[in-house]
């Protein structure tokens, strides 16, 4: 037997998983970790969300050999500030194998981004390779859709293919719904060519120790990159100072990523100006502090996107955040957070606009609002919020 393996089977191995996430919930109570009852509570949660999905990646689908997609970041289980108008699906790949990967119907998907990673970025790993959008790919008549990803070139595969990288560990699938009643998203499979419709063998204990040990690791990683993530960010920038949009580390090539850090009294709203991107899918979404989550994004209007939003008549959209409703279109709910990160993302786009932003009082936004700027009801405002509701359980249920 190997050492990991004696580990699991006298159980040290989950004795030290144990330690650890025991570790982690007694790091939240102290510093550098803010101490109000909310942001406590909400990093316990955190802790729990992020388990769940290790536990999925690195255990449960962690053989490449028989790999499974893990969806990840929907209302339940949020990590690294993640886009409520994506289904992100993620499979462990070995760059040596051969893997198909597909969906009986595509029809209906607005667009996607398929990627190949090193890993994640507080893991220090930010390498992304072999990129592409769903429209360089061919579907059938019925959207039909096939994609190889293959160690070398292949000479009996035309067509859909992206060859693996030798450091690409996770095959990711970004979908992109952003008419949440309409879009659709599909249901991709993935299998290794090399063990395709064959059976697993008996639980390893070799495997499960070392997938324990991953599990754990991401989240500690998570928890303290984070921190440091939006820590750093706050002290270099200014509250209610709009930046410019620009590509990430780790990130997607495709996307430009922009930040506004905000900070209200209980009268103050913020109002940011911009103009409409000229990009296939654009986004503003707010973010919590430290634990970079998009908030309760079924229930709230913490996001607006490209169809979502009321563009004015001079082609400027007009974003408003504030802790209640100030009866706008485009009202971007702080959940009653004194400060909080509003991210905005222009994916596939041929400009770069720069916001601009204004701190006001909630009774001065209507005076420098253009004419003919409408006007949501209380009454409308919540059939808006069922409607959304609705649309993310009918996505993810």
């Amino acid at each position: 037997m190997t050492e990991k393996s004696l580990e699991l089977l006298d159980g040290s191995a989950w004795a030290d998983f144990c330690e650890r996430l025991a570790g982690l919930g007694e790091a939240i109570r102290g510093e550098p970790y803010p101490n109000d009852p909310r942001s406590r509570a909400e990093g316990y949660r955190a802790l729990t969300r992020w388990l769940i999905y290790a536990l999925q990646q690195e255990v449960e689908a962690g053989d490449p050999r028989f790999p499974g997609f893990v969806r990840h970041q929907d209302p339940w289980n949020q990590w690294g500030g993640p886009n409520p108008d994506n289904v992100y699906l993620r499979a462990n790949i070995d760059p040596t194998k051969t893997y198909r990967v597909w969906s009986e119907d595509t029809r209906g998907l607005r667009q996607a981004i398929f990627s190949l990673h090193e890993g994640d970025m507080h893991l220090n790993e930010y390498g992304v390779f072999g990129e592409r959008s769903f429209s360089d790919f061919e579907t059938g008549p019925n959207g039909e859709f096939e994609l190889w990803l293959t160690p070398d070139a292949h000479p009996a595969i035309e067509g859909n293919c992206i060859g693996l990288h030798p450091d690409a560990r996770i095959f990711t699938i970004r979908q992109y719904l952003a008419d949440w009643q309409n879009d659709a998203a599909p249901k991709f499979h993935i299998a290794c060519e090399e063990t395709v419709g064959k059976p697993r063998g008996p639980i390893d204990p070799t495997q499960l120790a070392s997938g324990l040990d991953r599990s754990i690791r991401w989240v500690e990683a998570s928890m303290e990159y984070w921190h440091r993530y939006t820590s750093r960010a706050w002290s270099r920038g200014a509250p209610n100072e709009a930046g410019p949009a620009q590509s990430a580390p780790g990130g997607a090539d495709n996307i430009l990523y922009g930040n506004c850090f905000w900070q209200l009294l209980p009268d103050e709203v913020l109002l940011l100006q911009v103009e409409r991107p000229d990009a296939q899918y654009w986004s503003f979404v707010s973010h919590t502090l430290p634990w970079l989550e998009s908030g309760e994004w079924d229930r709230r209007t913490t996001s607006l996107n490209d169809q979502q939003v009321h563009v004015d008549d001079d082609g400027i959209v007009r974003l408003v955040i504030s802790h209640e409703d100030p009866g706008v279109p485009n009202w971007i709910d702080t959940e009653g957070r004194a400060r909080g990160m509003l991210v905005y993302r222009w994916v596939w786009a041929e400009n770069n606009p720069q916001p601009e932003v204004r701190l006001l009082r909630r009774n001065q936004l209507r005076e420098v609002l253009p004419p003919g700027h409408p006007e949501v009801s209380p009454q409308e405002r919540r059939q808006r919020l069922a409607a959304r509701a609705e649309a993310a359980w009918d996505r993810f249920r």
